[in-house]
């Protein structure tokens, strides 16, 4: 049967209505700059126009078939010829070798003529999105400008497209050759000059490296917007462009020339125009390297069961306050069995039911400076169970995360003081510092202390350790200087205790200062970035706060702070007219 047409026409054809053709899913499978071994059979033609008069009888037409990929004479096949018929019948097979999906298939059957030229009886076109990837098997509709008598003649056809597929270098070369404009003019005509350009691309000295676009027909602005994998491209290579006037019989004459150095587009690439001397070419470079596998390295790999000598960390339960010592590979689960009691931290709480046997690891080790240690987490499983896995992203049980993150269950997760670790749904510990050795803790802490009063009166001097996360959360959203004065004041119960601080320094577990932060006047401290300070409060960590008297501060601060209460007794006068 034959297929009604009415899609896309190039050059008067009308393509079937609901053909196969291929879909924008399938060409974007489709590798870079892929090209198509295409094989052909153009079985017959039927219902030709008559192109030889005939005196006696009817006339008839001496029909061939012409197949060749659009813009490319190179390429021309054709069938034999076919003496005085209107449905012949070839059966012929060929091959082109090398379709891009930027081509067009071109047919035309002609009508041999001994004298003059042959006359057009119909002509076809498919582009490749029609044939690719289910190819085409059927009756087409031939287009024929000069038929006068409304028949249709049709051409059976069988096209089936075979990706080639070489194999990939390491570094690839990328060329498109999108347009050129303002060329020069070869082919002199009384109605104005015009050329039919193509370019040729290639690696000066690699002969194979070469490739053209297709011939632009009559055009001195041609596009072609044409992308091909340069053959045998290194770094260092130079590209030469080289943009020539076809000509069927005689030499192609050439229309302008570049060459763009390595350097111009290796490695970055390269967008834009080029001077072919009378004329632009704009092109795009894009060099594709292979990606290197970086070998993923465990750092704390060299760690192991046998491991067992003193870190200076704990670990710090949030709900019961229990504290245990970390050791180089400590283990941790709900059982005993499998456990050290004395050395891992055993789970073993009733309704830990979603705590393995051997749930996780903690590994500590010396870094490069001896003084300096790292710890990390591991679960294996961290990555399957447990965080964001619940009802609207919380913990579904199982499962080990560090401060709400997953644990990595290869390399697992560096830990940092403060690090809050959960162990299935309730098990939630606090990662601390701790002295190598039990009885030195309280002496490190009162030389810290001894140090810092010896410079300070302690008279002036507000501490607070950080209990829980309920304090460290509302520190964390203290919005200025004032908020964490207040925050710290109220939790040591001294609300009335005016805000006039000078000074906030942060601590860790063990006393040692981590921050220390001064501001002398109001402005000072309406304008101090506050995030610095909240950077380093964590929980277990110390706020100290040191007190002033100088009148030049405590004076502004408490005509600020009469401000605010003035403003909030309008709050609550407003609310309260509202209530009545």
């Amino acid at each position: 049967s034959v297929r009604s047409f009415a899609l896309h026409a190039p050059a008067g054809l009308v393509l079937p209505l609901g053909y196969p053709f291929g879909t924008s899913r399938s060409m974007e499978s489709l590798p870079r700059a892929a090209k198509f071994r295409v094989k052909i059979s153009i079985i017959r033609a039927n219902n030709l126009r008559p192109a030889d008069l005939s005196l006696i009888g009817q006339s008839k037409s001496d029909p061939y078939c012409i197949c060749k990929l659009a813009g490319r004479p190179e390429t021309d096949v054709r069938t034999q010829t076919v003496m005085k018929t209107l449905d012949p019948t070839w059966k012929f097979e060929c091959e082109m070798p090398c379709m891009k999906a930027t081509d067009t298939l071109e047919f035309q059957v002609m009508d041999y003529d001994t004298i003059g030229s042959d006359d057009l009886l119909g002509n076809l076109e498919l582009t490749f999105d029609q044939i690719y990837p289910g190819g085409v098997d059927d009756t087409l509709e031939l287009s024929d400008p000069a038929r006068k008598d409304g028949k249709i003649a049709t051409l059976r056809l069988k096209v089936i497209p075979e990706l080639i597929e070489t194999p990939v270098p390491d570094t690839r070369c990328f060329v498109t050759v999108y347009k050129a404009e303002g060329l020069r003019s070869a082919d002199w005509s009384l109605f104005g000059g015009k050329s039919d350009p193509y370019c040729i691309v290639n690696i000066p000295g690699k002969k194979h490296s070469a490739w053209r676009t297709r011939v632009m027909f009559k055009e001195l602005n041609p596009t072609w917007d044409e992308e091909e994998d340069v053959i045998g491209y290194e770094p260092g290579d130079p590209l030469k462009f080289q943009v020539l006037d076809y000509d069927e019989k005689d030499d192609d004459d050439n229309l302008g020339q570049a060459l763009l150095q390595s350097s111009d587009f290796h490695p970055d690439g390269f967008e834009g125009e080029i001077s072919l001397g009378e004329g632009t070419l704009h092109v795009r470079i894009d060099i594709a390297v292979p990606e290197i596998d970086e070998e993923v390295i465990d750092p704390g790999g060299h760690v192991g069961p046998r491991d067992r000598e003193p870190a200076p960390f704990q670990m710090r339960s949030m709900d019961s306050g229990r504290t245990h010592r970390l050791v180089a590979y400590t283990r941790i689960g709900r059982s005993r069995r499998m456990l050290e009691d004395k050395i891992d931290l055993v789970l073993d709480s009733p309704g830990n039911c979603d705590v393995s046997r051997l749930h996780a690891i903690i590994k500590c080790w010396r870094g490069p400076d001896p003084n300096t240690w790292l710890a990390r987490l591991y679960d294996e499983k961290g990555a399957d169970g447990g965080a964001g896995m619940g009802p609207g992203g919380g913990h579904s049980g199982g499962g080990t995360t560090v401060d709400g993150e997953a644990v990595d269950p290869i390399l697992g997760t560096a830990l940092q003081t403060g690090s809050v670790l959960r162990f299935g749904v309730r098990e939630m510990w606090v990662f601390e510092r701790a002295p190598m050795h039990l009885r030195s803790q309280d002496a490190e802490i009162a030389c810290n202390r001894a140090a810092a009063n010896s410079q300070e009166d302690p008279s002036l001097i507000r501490s607070l350790k950080i209990p829980s996360n309920a304090v460290d959360s509302a520190l964390q959203r203290c919005p200025d200087w004032f908020s964490i004065v207040r925050v710290v004041l109220e939790c040591r119960l001294e609300p009335d205790e005016p805000a006039c601080v000078d000074c906030i320094e942060t601590q860790d577990e063990c006393g040692r200062t981590v921050g220390r932060h001064e501001a002398y006047s109001l402005v000072a401290q309406q304008k101090y970035d506050i995030q610095r300070i909240l950077r380093e409060i964590k929980v277990g960590g110390t706020v100290r706060l040191r007190l002033s008297n100088d009148p030049k501060l405590l004076a502004p601060i408490l005509e600020y702070l009469d401000q605010q209460r003035a403003e909030m007794q309008k709050v609550y006068h407003s609310r309260a007219q509202v209530l009545k």
